[in-house]
Parts: structure tokens; C-alpha cells; sequence
């Protein structure tokens, strides 16, 4: 009998429940992996080749807390470019960020082997998961159009709090004293971070703005609620941030075109919904777009590999950042009673995240 080498430009068959799989790594391990080939790009048949080495990356939490703190400062980073194109419409600029995650997240849906447009389940999971991070996505732009970059970082920080009184409520978890206590430092923190001279005399504060910064924790933690629940039906993070893309893309495109029948039947410059980006502006859009996945990208796969407590501390980050742009520039310096209340918000969450873990580990 005559070996014959194995002929390379053949494809391995589709994994069958014989082969060694590694769940965690997403790996057969007991064939060698495939060539790139393109295949139909809708039902599922993409393979590519992944060497074996890059299973460490899949399966270590050290490699996990990497791409959590890639996540914060790839975060503070987006909030500068938001922060940079306040003179542009918020609705331009969500079209924009909203364009280039659909982008990437198709073609990753691709890579991954996920037909995009095929029926799913838990549908009304993904349209509350789209509404709430559409909402949380314009209150954030919003303000940081607007707010201090470094301020509305740490306001919008506080999400895991109402993600705490939620889940109590949607999920029927346990609601305990801590989180009575953590609310109640939540305010006093806002409150000093809004500095309370300007919240008296309302000197160079745009109250609206701070209303809609503290709206957006609420929407976020929502999301993270029905992305919990997308989760618990076993939806890949990575689809159900394609149809959040496209959700986000599609209300954007109706918004500009609505307002603007209405502006050029009235007689008004469309220049509240649209403007002529300069070439700096269009770097930033497209800054804030990759930035805006890539965090998206890092906390979710992130959060997957590594301990949630330590995620969470290393999350913070993101608000050493935003500061870091704050001064240097945008060149606005925040006050001593601004630090500390920033302090005191961040001394909240991680209360909250390490009790919880605290009680994951005792049941």
C-alpha cells in the first residue's frame, strides 16, 4: 500500500461531533486548519486557516484584560474625536460611526462564518439590545458635543449601577442594601463632577446637555441587560452587534432625510442635519467609527477570556484617558471638587461589580 500525502488544496469537512473541539478556543484540534477560501457569503460556508499558536490568544485572560484596556482607551480615544467634531450635526456624526461599524461588523460576521441575514431567535432580545444602545449612542454623542469630554466619561461610568436596579427588575435578581449605598454615592458624585457653583448659578453649564449625559447610563445599562439576555440564547455577540449597526445605521439615514424635507419645505438651511466635513473632520469620522468597534469589539470578546471584577477595574481606564484629552487638548482643566467626585462615581461601580462577583463565588 502506497501513502499518499494529503492533497492541501482540498478542504477539510465541516466539523463533525467525532473531532476534538476545544470550546473555549473555537479550534478542531485534530485537523489541520484550511486555506482561506472565499465561499457563499450568507449561508455560513467561509473557512479560514488559523495557526495553532493563536489559541493562546483565544484562551487567556491575560490576553483578555489586554483587550478590556484596549477597549478603555480605545474608548477615550473615540470620545476625543466626538468631542472634536462638535461643530458637525450629533446625527451626522452617528451616520457616520454607525456606517463604519456596519462595515466592520459585516465583514467580521463574514470571516466568522455567520450567514447575517438568516432567521434568528430571541428577536425581540435583539430590537430592545439595538433601541437601548441607539439611544445610549446618541445621548453620549450628544453630550460629549457639548460637556467636557473627562466629565460625561465619568458620569456615563456609572452604568453598571442602573444595569443592578434592571436586572432586579427584567432579570429578577437579588437587589441588596450595597447598591443602596452605591446610588446613593452615584449622586453625590454627579453632583460634584457637574461642580455644584455651577450647578447653582448655572455659570457655563448647559443643563440639558447633563440631563441627556445622565440619561445614557440608564439606556447602556438596558442594552447590557437584553445583551445578557441574547447571550443566555446562545446569539454571538458579533451578530448582534451587525444588527445593532445596521439598526443604528438605518434610523440615522430616516432622521437626516426627514429632517431635512422638513428644513428645505420651510425654507431652512440643512446645515442642522448636514454640513461639508473638512479634511480633519472626515480623519475624525473615520477615527471615531474604527475607534467605536474596536472598543465595542474588545469589551465583549474581553469580558469572555477574563475575571468581570478585573475587567471592570481595568475598564476604568477609559476615564484616565478622557481626562488626559480633557487637558491637554481641549485645555480644560477640571477642579479639585471634580476629581474627587469623579473618584467617588468610580469607587460606586466598582463596589457594585466586586459584590457581585463577591456573591458568583460563594454559590
Amino acid at each position: 500500500m502506497v501513502d499518499h500525502e494529503p492533497d492541501m488544496g482540498l478542504r477539510p469537512p465541516l466539523r463533525t461531533k467525532d473531532a476534538a473541539y476545544d470550546e473555549t478556543s473555537d479550534l478542531i484540534l485534530d485537523q489541520d486548519p484550511a486555506p482561506f477560501e472565499f465561499g457563499s457569503l450568507f449561508n455560513g460556508e467561509w473557512r479560514y486557516k488559523i495557526p495553532k499558536w493563536w489559541s493562546f490568544f483565544k484562551v487567556s485572560p491575560t490576553f483578555g484584560l489586554l483587550l478590556v484596556g484596549m477597549s478603555g482607551v480605545t474608548y477615550g480615544c473615540q470620545s476625543a474625536a466626538i468631542k472634536y467634531l462638535q461643530r458637525l450635526p450629533t446625527v451626522q456624526v452617528i451616520w457616520v460611526r454607525f456606517l463604519v461599524v456596519l462595515t466592520v461588523s459585516f465583514i467580521l460576521c463574514a470571516a466568522k462564518g455567520e450567514p447575517v441575514f438568516k432567521k434568528v431567535t430571541a428577536r425581540w432580545e435583539i430590537f430592545f439590545r439595538c433601541l437601548f444602545g441607539i439611544m445610549s449612542f446618541l445621548c453620549s454623542t450628544f453630550a460629549f458635543q457639548r460637556l467636557p469630554v473627562g466629565e460625561v466619561t465619568v458620569i456615563i461610568s456609572i452604568a453598571p449601577i442602573f444595569t443592578a436596579i434592571g436586572s432586579k427588575i427584567i432579570l429578577k435578581d437579588q437587589f441588596k442594601p450595597v447598591h443602596f449605598v452605591c446610588i446613593i454615592l452615584c449622586v453625590g458624585g454627579v453632583i460634584m463632577v457637574v461642580d455644584p457653583k455651577r450647578l447653582v448659578n448655572h455659570a457655563n453649564l448647559d443643563i440639558f446637555a447633563v440631563s441627556v449625559a445622565l440619561m445614557q447610563p440608564i439606556f447602556k445599562s438596558l442594552a447590557y441587560i437584553f445583551i445578557k439576555r441574547c447571550n443566555n440564547q446562545g446569539i454571538e455577540y458579533h451578530v448582534v452587534l451587525f444588527y445593532y449597526a445596521l439598526s443604528g445605521f438605518s434610523a440615522a439615514s430616516l432622521s437626516i432625510v426627514v429632517t431635512g424635507f422638513f428644513l428645505v419645505i420651510s425654507g431652512k438651511p440643512l446645515d442642522r442635519v448636514v454640513m461639508v466635513p473638512t479634511g480633519p473632520d472626515n480623519m475624525a469620522l473615520l477615527c471615531a467609527g474604527m475607534l467605536g468597534f474596536l472598543a465595542q469589539f474588545g469589551i465583549n470578546k474581553g469580558g469572555m477570556l477574563a475575571n468581570t471584577t478585573k475587567c471592570s477595574l481595568v475598564r476604568n481606564i477609559d476615564v484616565v484617558v478622557a481626562f488626559l484629552f480633557q487637558i491637554f487638548m481641549f485645555h480644560e482643566v477640571p477642579s479639585v471638587v471634580q476629581v474627587f467626585g469623579s473618584i467617588v462615581l468610580l469607587s460606586s461601580t466598582v463596589l457594585v461589580v466586586v459584590w457581585k462577583d463577591k456573591e458568583q463565588r460563594l454559590s
